[in-house]
């Protein structure tokens, strides 16, 4: 037994020490970007010390993120599964499985409104700019005591229930309840990688999630092993640097001084913060839980919660470095753009409200006495002078125009390549010369939109394939769901045996489309565009597939509307329907507007003549 307790302790003292030099490797990575100065220069913290009076802040960062947030997600979008892979070459169970794939993706088109995917998603975006986005995707409940904790388990005709072993079951000291399945946020700061993990996931040894929360938190908690908690009794672990900077930041302080520690309000031993490391062992299949001073593991070594692989975080890096897991934030290079942008606009507000005035006089020509009044005399004062140009104002130091507008175009041009090419039509600024130009401009936007995009995607994606698993894992009655999507709305039974095992693989897949920015005019101009194409080619409404694709490249995702317009091109190219553009009876067929007929009849060529003439 004391073995035991010596290697819970080296264990709690290894993962200690790893933590505190990966902890080192992202500070430096954290001073490399200026991480931290990034938030603050878009909460518009620019100012690094002018009076505000001669200061202005032009918040660059901030109208750039508000023009790129949308063009990335501005909707959720509707989740695909199918099967990628099937063991089995019978038609049948091919069938079977793909059956399977569409109630999974109703199940998580109905999950992602229950866990809020959208503002999630959005502020991981917002992450990632200045560093990078974190989500966790798990199964959560809440723990009561078991009344009937350390008896015997029965099963529903009264017998004892064993193990896979033999041994007897008994009840555990809690049970859950209000089982639910969640995506948290995670915030940059509260995430590492290991020191000597590179850019991709093959090469990771382990991840960890800083949780910061009370003694008396982790004392009802009963997850965590008691006598480590007992341990952890009166203890409190300093704030580092790197934690003081983010309070310090929370409070609107620009220069990441927290407060003295005495304005601090006195708090129980029970109330006293508590720092955990989440911990998943990823070479081991492993996890567990430290808190920081602990003296060993609140949750030793233990295998893998039902439905995680390897871990349950998703991360969203934009632009990744060739040795680090650590990215290049997007947000790094325009900083000192902003602050020179700044500078220009304040020297010009400066030079602008400058009404000291400075003289030169001449010392003969005027006494001491008329002296003090021009130097403080107020506006309408008098001064005696012996002879004419005895004074003579110093004239201010010319500000040059032409110079100040060209070096303003210049840095705005600059702010817009290094932001990630997001150009003046993307804020809503006509800034083409000619239509050649902003057709050029918006080309390279769509590129450049489209590869952030395309990370975007396989974020939710991976987000889509790990929820799923849980839900697998987890699953533990039928239920109806209500999904609306491309199919429009309807009623989905989803059944245990849905979420049984399969001899193949699933694939998870989102439509693109659905997260793009869908304005009302935008919609009628694909809309519009889609119908004429139709009309000059109705044979196209023939072709299902064919017809489907040249939807999604309008951004119409609407399954059950081109089922209805299949349904009207066999009617068209069968007769029933005149062509598009047509009017007048079809070939073969009999005169379709009576009004007309008859009083074609009736009035003979007359009649005729005047419709001719109508015509």
């Amino acid at each position: 037994m004391a073995r035991k307790s010596k290697a819970k302790v080296d264990r709690q003292k290894v993962w200690e020490d790893k933590i505190f030099r990966a902890k080192k490797v992202r500070e430096n990575w954290k001073a490399l970007f200026k991480v931290d100065v990034g938030r603050a220069y878009f909460d518009g913290q620019q100012n690094p010390g002018y009076p505000e009076a001669e200061w202005v802040t032009i918040n660059k960062i901030y109208s750039h993120l508000k023009a790129t947030l949308p063009s990335l997600y501005a909707a959720d979008p509707y989740f695909y599964v199918k099967v990628s892979k099937s063991y089995s070459p019978n038609p049948t169970d091919i069938a079977m499985f793909e059956k399977r794939g569409k109630i999974r993706q109703s199940m998580l088109n109905y999950i992602k409104k229950e866990i809020q995917l959208k503002s999630k998603v959005r502020l991981c975006i917002l992450d990632a700019h200045f560093a990078y986005g974190i989500v966790k995707i798990h199964h959560h409940a809440n723990l009561v005591e078991n009344k009937d904790a350390g008896k015997q388990m029965q099963g529903d005709e009264g017998d004892f229930l064993l193990d896979d072993n033999g041994e007897s079951l008994f009840e555990p000291e809690y049970i859950p309840i209000n089982e639910r399945y969640c995506l948290t946020r995670i915030h940059p700061d509260d995430f590492l990688w290991d020191e000597d993990a590179g850019p991709l996931d093959d090469s990771w040894g382990w991840v960890a999630q800083k949780i910061d929360t009370t003694y008396k938190k982790i004392k009802k908690d009963g997850r965590y092993d008691k006598k480590a908690v007992k341990l952890l009794e009166g203890k409190s672990p300093e704030k580092g640097q790197e934690e003081q900077d983010r309070e310090a930041r929370k409070k609107g302080d620009i220069k990441g001084k927290s407060e003295s520690k005495a304005t601090e309000p006195l708090q129980k031993d029970e109330d006293k913060p508590i720092v955990l490391w989440e911990i998943y062992d990823i070479e081991e299949e492993k996890w567990s839980v430290i808190a920081e001073e602990g003296e060993i593991p609140l949750i030793d070594e233990k295998k893998l919660p039902k439905g995680i692989d390897k871990h349950p975080f998703a991360e969203l890096r934009f632009t990744i470095r060739d040795d680090s897991p650590y990215p290049h934030p997007p947000v790094s290079p325009m900083l000192k753009l902003q602050d020179e942008k700044n500078l220009l606009r304040s020297r010009m507000v400066t030079h602008r409200k400058r009404f000291n005035r400075k003289y030169e006089a001449v010392e003969q020509a005027i006494d001491d006495v008329e002296m003090a009044k021009l130097e403080s005399g107020e506006d309408g004062v008098v001064i005696k002078v012996k002879q004419i140009g005895a004074i003579m104002p110093i004239k201010d130091a010319p500000l040059d125009q032409q110079t100040t507008v060209m070096e303003n175009a210049m840095i705005d041009k600059e702010l817009v390549e290094v932001g990630g090419g997001v150009a003046d039509s993307a804020r809503g600024i006509a800034g083409a010369e000619s239509a050649t130009e902003a057709g050029i401009l918006d080309k390279r936007l769509e590129v450049k939109e489209g590869d952030a995009m395309s990370m975007v995607v396989d974020f939710t994606t991976t987000i889509a394939r790990k929820l799923d698993q849980l839900v697998q894992a987890n699953i533990t009655e039928d239920e109806a769901v209500r999904v609306a999507g491309p199919q429009g709305e309807f009623w989905e039974l989803v059944k245990q045996d849905d979420y049984e095992e399969i001899n193949g693989e699933f694939e998870y897949s989102v439509n693109v489309g659905a997260t793009i920015p869908q304005l009302p005019q935008m919609e009628r101009q694909s809309w519009q565009a889609f119908l004429q194409l139709l009309a000059n080619f109705p044979h196209l409404l023939t072709q299902k597939h064919l017809l489907k694709r040249m939807a999604e490249m309008h951004h119409i995702e609407d399954e059950a509307m081109l089922e209805e317009l299949f349904t009207l091109g066999k009617q068209i190219m069968g007769g029933q329907v005149p062509m598009p553009g047509q009017s007048g009876s079809q070939a073969g067929q009999g005169e379709t507007r009576p009004v007309s007929a008859m009083g074609g009849q009736g009035g003979g060529m007359q009649s005729f003549g005047g419709s001719q003439g109508a015509r």
